[in-house]
């Protein structure tokens, strides 16, 4: 769903993105951070994407973008969850605008359980779930083609493996694989692209009693601040999940105090507020993680059963 509307923090009112474009370069304006969501009763933060991009660079204008949690009682956040039951497709995050291009790989960020090809919803099996998990089916001119396309975790072993492909993002073209992803290491985060991005890093994960909190051991910063940033992964999110590896039985293992590689696949970054930098969990498909601890081979578990 697109927001129409921002409400900015240093104008104290609902504006548009076209109004935030125009009042940036005189300075009524200083942050795209400086925006939250309209509805009375909400103060979910809100990313003006692009606001600071010189035009001639922008490969889109301006736009809102919701990075946080809205009230309950968020009018906006109700409308956003009856635009959000239309059925997944692995196409979901491009538009009719995004056309094919050959030799380009796109991001497939359907959940596990089900897939949908030619508007027909099937349930797969493991072999062909491997299967749709690298590829696309469309039809063009009435012949079914393959067109390739990649789950996150898909797409880290391809970056991990060093393969050389591209990738097609939404409304922007395409970019070599290893521009894809930003390791986190001290930058400015007002200098990362509103483009989709997999940041990641060694990080900590710790749970509460509202969920999981992943904690970078690199910092960013915004000015003068500089933090280590973190995300959210809220139970609710867990317990709806089909991803087995996001079960809270596993990830209650990787509450260890060491250390693990975590990736999140971010459409606009991370973002300030209230002297934090934080990311935007949009759902379990949009990030992953390595254990970084070598597990045992059974050579090596055999031996310490004998001793």
């Amino acid at each position: 769903m697109k927001l129409e509307k921002a409400y900015s923090e240093e104008l104290n009112k609902n504006i548009t993105a076209e109004e935030a474009d125009y009042r940036y370069p005189i300075g009524d304006i200083t942050s795209k951070y400086a925006f939250s969501c309209p509805d009375d009763s909400c103060t979910a933060p809100v990313t003006c994407a692009n606001l600071d991009k010189p035009k001639a660079k922008r490969k889109r204008d301006p736009y809102y973008k919701i990075v946080g949690e809205h009230h309950p009682d968020c009018l906006i956040k109700k409308d956003i969850n009856l635009s959000d039951k239309r059925p997944a497709t692995s196409d979901s995050l491009y538009s009719g605008h995004d056309e094919y291009i050959d030799g380009a790989v796109r991001l497939n960020l359907n959940p596990p359980s089900a897939k949908r090809f030619g508007g027909e919803a099937i349930r797969l099996d493991k072999e062909r779930m491997a299967l749709v998990g690298l590829r696309q089916y469309v039809v063009e001119e009435g012949k079914r083609r393959i067109r390739p396309s990649k789950t996150l975790s898909s797409m880290i072993d391809a970056f991990l493996n060093h393969e050389d492909i591209a990738v097609q993002l939404p409304r922007a073209g395409t970019l070599p694989i290893k521009d894809l992803f930003v390791e986190l290491d001290a930058q400015e985060i007002s200098n990362f692209e509103d483009e989709y991005r997999i940041y990641y890093g060694k990080a900590w994960i710790n749970k509460n009693d509202k969920g999981y909190v992943i904690r970078f051991v690199n910092t960013l910063k915004y000015g003068e601040l500089e933090t280590r940033p973190t995300f959210f992964v809220p139970q609710d999110m867990i317990e709806q999940t089909s991803y087995t590896k996001f079960r809270s039985s596993v990830l209650d293992k990787l509450t260890d105090k060491l250390p693990k590689n975590l990736f999140i696949l971010s459409e606009t970054g991370p973002y300030f507020k209230d002297r934090y930098i934080n990311f935007w969990l949009e759902g379990l498909e949009y990030m992953d993680y390595r254990d970084l601890q070598p597990r045992p081979s059974k050579r090596h578990q055999s031996v310490r059963l004998q001793s």
